[in-house]
């Protein structure tokens, strides 16, 4: 009996041994631990990597920097430095308005006058001299004409330049800076002109005692100009029947006129002069 009650204590111990390793083992496989998704991340060595090297912009942030320096240095001599590059008006003791445009392009220097829509083209050339500066104006009509001192007051962004030129004689003019005009300011050609297709074009007649010509030049939307042997240009307006042509044009004054035309042959006879189309004259005489 002794004997039965020992080995019975023993399998009651290894049935409680026992079943205490699978409540072990049953809490163990119930038990989920917290963060048991995330992967453990396999050490990797960290290599520092080259910073990447930008283009060197030095030359090309000096090159802009030399242009913005030349440009702002170009518009600022142009804006105050004195030049007499540019249209001036002489409003004359009669009441009349001369324009002076001074035009320099590269070694050609054009001065133009015009009062109203009547051009008188000619040329200017400036000269340094021991006192400052001197120009010579060489146009076939108007107020200024022959060799002057000058002197330039204000600037162009001002818009309030005063041209005071000093003749050899003493003798002063004045001019101020203003805008270069138009015809438009002065004469607008109708606008319900029609064309006449057999004038329109270049025509001109020419002198073989001087070897010059006349020009006429009648546009399709109305617009004329009559030049006289390069000296003077008369800008006008027209209208055109079969048989006359009105035309105006603008001095002191609105100047309006009528004159009858006809062809013969290939010439346009207007004005007393026998025209042919501009090239194809050879020696036209004057009647």
């Amino acid at each position: 009996m002794e004997y039965n009650e020992e080995y019975k204590e023993l399998e009651v111990a290894e049935e409680t041994t026992d079943n205490t390793a699978e409540e072990t083992v049953q809490t163990t496989e119930e038990y989920t631990p917290q963060f048991a998704d995330v992967n453990v991340a396999e050490e990797t060595p960290v290599v520092a990597k080259p910073k990447k090297k930008f283009p060197i912009y030095i030359p090309i942030i000096i090159a802009a920097c030399l242009v913005l320096v030349s440009l702002v240095s170009f518009f600022a001599i142009s804006i105050f430095t004195p030049t007499i590059e540019g249209t001036w008006l002489y409003a004359s003791e009669e009441g009349y308005d001369f324009y002076y445009t001074f035009d320099k392009k590269g070694t050609e220097t054009d001065c133009t006058m015009n009062i109203g829509t009547s051009y008188f083209p000619g040329t200017y050339e400036v000269t340094d001299t021991e006192d400052g500066k001197s120009v010579s104006v060489n146009v076939s009509a108007g107020y200024v004409y022959g060799v002057y001192d000058f002197e330039i007051t204000g600037n162009k962004l001002a818009r309030n330049r005063v041209l005071t030129l000093t003749s050899e004689d003493g003798s002063v003019i004045e001019l101020k800076q203003t805008k270069k005009t138009k015809d438009s300011d002065f004469i607008m050609p109708d606008e319900n002109f029609k064309e006449v297709e057999a004038l329109t074009g270049e025509w001109e007649f020419y002198y073989p005692e001087y070897d010059m010509s006349v020009k006429l030049t009648l546009n399709d939307d109305g617009t004329m100009i009559y030049d006289q042997f390069g000296m003077q240009e008369l800008h006008c307006v027209y209208t055109a029947t079969d048989s006359t042509i009105n035309l105006s044009f603008f001095e002191t004054e609105l100047i309006s006129q009528e004159e009858g035309y006809y062809f013969d042959g290939d010439q346009l006879i207007f004005l007393g002069l026998n025209w042919t189309k501009a090239g194809t004259s050879t020696a036209d005489e004057a009647k």
